[in-house]
């Protein structure tokens, strides 16, 4: 199956300085991805040179089967939304002049149930023109141009930077929609909930080099559970425990971690330890399971 995205060895260099350094990963149909890093981490340079904005300085990019270079990139245009959190939009048109141009551009109407459903979604001040709007309605328009052409591929960067909660919940049902029907979409966030919400796989990009390529059912399995213990006495966490932290509280010792290995193995511990006053099992969200494997990252790279 030919790869809706493909890139080999991707790489951006300014100088001596690699903003994108070696880079390779496929996304193929159908496929929710969650393209993640730090500020600066380059993933705004690849989502770039996706879309033939800017030129690799090593390795490619192929979209649709197609290698993408800056002469044709516009053919695939057509067949993709793109939205950024600080998108450039005609300032002297209206919402509605400028979501009227993208229709046309696209050879879509504005009259059509998808259309109609997306203002009633977000609705955006259409009236005004888009350099007297605040980041957030830009964002909303922005956001209806990328989805109103029914694209097969949808390319965000950062796409509810600027929404209020409300919006962003509405962005995430929306790309939960458009998974649904078909579209492949890959997206840059600082916000983990939508990643681990909505992506199948989740790509971790740190100083412009691709450290961890995850599908997000894995992440959800190796969240683990929390684990918190209070004793009488100081007590030592089992081995298998990660992320521990110990301190002393009026009422005893309180031993806080994660555990992944089998509950049963849990119980045993439990079983012997001295004088147990309290004991609490929860679940380790995938969001705070994501925070734990950027750390690792981290800490390996010191």
């Amino acid at each position: 199956m030919t790869a809706i995205i493909a890139t080999k060895n991707l790489s951006k260099r300014y100088g001596n300085y690699a903003a994108v350094d070696d880079v390779s990963f496929s996304v193929h149909k159908g496929e929710v991805i969650g393209f993640v890093g730090l500020n600066g981490a380059g993933k705004s340079t690849t989502i770039n040179m996706l879309l033939g904005f800017q030129h690799p300085s090593g390795g490619e990019v192929e979209l649709f089967g197609e290698r993408v270079t800056l002469p044709n990139a516009h053919h695939s245009h057509r067949r993709i939304g793109f939205a950024t959190g600080d998108m450039s939009l005609f300032d002297g048109m209206t919402g509605a002049q400028y979501l009227r141009f993208v229709a046309r551009s696209y050879g879509v109407s504005t009259n059509t149930e998808l259309f109609k459903s997306l203002v009633t979604r977000f609705d955006p001040q259409l009236d005004k023109k888009l350099n007297t709007l605040s980041r957030g309605n830009k964002q909303k328009i922005a956001l209806i141009s990328a989805f109103m052409t029914e694209p097969e591929l949808i390319i965000l960067d950062e796409p509810s930077s600027g929404l209020d909660p409300l919006m962003q919940q509405h962005f995430i049902e929306l790309v939960r929609e458009a998974s649904e029907n078909g579209a492949t979409i890959f997206m840059s966030s600082h916000y983990l909930n939508e990643v681990t919400d909505v992506c199948t796989r989740i790509l971790l990009i740190k100083n412009g080099k691709l450290v961890k390529d995850i599908p997000t059912s894995d992440l959800e399995t190796q969240a683990g559970k929390l684990v918190r213990v209070m004793t009488k006495e100081r007590v030592t966490a089992p081995r298998a425990a990660e992320m521990v932290e110990a301190h002393k509280q009026t009422e005893g010792y309180v031993l806080e971690f994660i555990y992944k290995e089998k509950a049963i193995r849990l119980q045993e511990w439990l079983g012997t330890l001295p004088h147990l006053l309290d004991v609490t099992i929860t679940d380790h969200s995938a969001e705070a399971a994501f925070e734990d494997l950027y750390q690792e990252e981290e800490s390996e790279n010191v």
